[in-house]
């Protein structure tokens, strides 16, 4: 046995070291020998070489190995040394880097394991941002990824916010995932970055682009160094990651005013068209305001780049001229009057109530009996009851009655001696 060796160092798990061992024959007559392929003091080959006289030989044997861990490989016979290999989970390798982008290759092993692969993934200590580590969930069988990261958001080839809503400092972006899924990165931002851009270190987030928009991720800072912040992030369920800070940009783009009668008294109704030109979805509060108080509000979600309709109404009681607003912006004036505030509780208007300075209208009381006679008596005559005016009526002609009948009993009577 004149020599052995290995053609790698490191291999993933599930792969094998191929091993090569070299015999010599130096004797003036042919032979052979049995050599020992050995991992780990364990014998996993034996085969035997058959050598002509003053030549020699070569034998490879694939090796292969399952478990992650450091292996020492030898050729016995007598022995000789190959050198030790080292099993991973996962490599990460670097296929590309150029000032703006890195591109890194990740394959996985097949590990018996539902433990998550943690690797190494740092890059030059140079760059305003790298990643440094990268983990994923596999699902036992070997894989492969190419993951790329940008400091220039603007050479990547799908559409990355920027404006006055966006600070981005970098971009990654991930190829196949068949087997496997992201599930969180750690990933450096110099400090320098950050205050150019007026932004806070906690303030930072992952954006993951998921149906062609954008939305935060849980984003944590792991460790601040004098240069630099380090920050941990969920990367699951996402091919593109921004990094940075993306906020909506909220505009009101229409607004209308309306007002119907109700039970209560008068609604009013606004309704504004919010518009969110942001690269990213958020929250809109509304609020509606009359007379700068507000009335009523809501919170409503506007997709990035969308619109949303909000409706939000109140209902006035009080007659008088109001002025409408939409979160501070005047939607209208309106004006209710004193007979669209008054209703019958079902809905309608009352009556106007009457003139104090008037007479009140005669009320009447319905006719005894359905013929045509002289129709319904009025309840009171120039302010005095009917029945009262009636009564007096009949009491005085029942006492011109009496009196009639009085003067002609004493006129049948005849003192004067005359005749009638």
């Amino acid at each position: 046995m004149s020599g052995a060796s290995k053609d790698a160092n490191t291999i993933l798990a599930g792969d094998s070291v191929n091993v090569t061992a070299t015999v010599q024959n130096t004797g003036s007559s042919g032979g052979a020998m049995n050599i020992e392929y050995v991992v780990n003091g364990t014998t996993r080959v034996t085969e035997r070489v058959v050598v002509d006289a003053g030549s020699s030989v070569e034998r490879t044997q694939a090796l292969k190995l399952n478990t992650p861990g450091t292996y020492r490989i030898k050729v016995q016979s007598p022995g000789k040394s190959a050198g030790r290999v080292r099993v991973k989970p996962a490599i990460v390798e670097t296929t590309r880097m150029d000032p703006t982008t890195r591109q890194l290759k990740i394959r996985g092993g097949m590990v018996p394991t539902n433990e998550p692969y943690v690797m190494n993934a740092s890059g030059p200590a140079n760059r305003s941002f790298t990643l440094q580590s990268w983990t994923v969930n596999a699902s036992r069988e070997a894989f492969a990824q190419d993951v790329t990261e940008y400091t220039d958001p603007s050479a990547v080839d799908i559409s990355v916010p920027s404006g006055d809503d966006a600070a981005v400092f970098g971009v990654v972006t991930v190829g196949s995932s068949a087997g496997v899924q992201p599930s969180s990165m750690q990933f450096v931002l110099n400090r320098s970055n950050l205050q150019s851009a007026g932004i806070d270190a906690s303030a930072v987030r992952v954006y993951h682009r998921v149906n062609g928009s954008w939305r935060a991720a849980e984003t944590s800072v792991v460790e601040e160094r004098t240069e630099q912040v380090v920050y941990q992030a969920d990367t699951a369920g996402a091919s593109a990651y921004a990094i940075g800070k993306i906020e909506p940009a909220f505009s009101i783009t229409r607004t209308s005013v309306v007002s119907e009668q109700v039970s209560e008294g008068q609604q009013v109704v606004v309704e504004a068209t919010v518009s969110n030109s942001g690269g990213i979805e958020g929250t809109y509060d509304a609020q509606m305001q009359v007379d700068d108080e507000v009335v009523n509000q809501t919170s409503v979600t506007v997709p990035a780049d969308a619109e949303r309709t909000v409706t939000l109404s109140t209902v006035v009681t009080t007659p008088g001229q109001f002025q409408i607003k939409f979160n501070n912006v005047n939607a209208g004036d309106i004006r209710v009057t004193e007979s669209e505030v008054q209703t019958d509780g079902n809905g309608g208007a009352e009556p106007e109530a009457e003139p104090t300075d008037t007479e009140p209208a005669v009320q009447t009381e319905p006719a005894v009996g359905g013929g045509g006679g002289l129709g319904p008596l009025p309840a009171t005559v120039m302010g005095i009851s009917t029945m009262l005016v009636i009564g007096g009526l009949l009491g005085a002609f029942l006492l011109f009655g009496i009196v009639i009948a009085i003067l002609r009993r004493g006129g049948s009577r005849n003192d004067s001696g005359f005749e009638l």
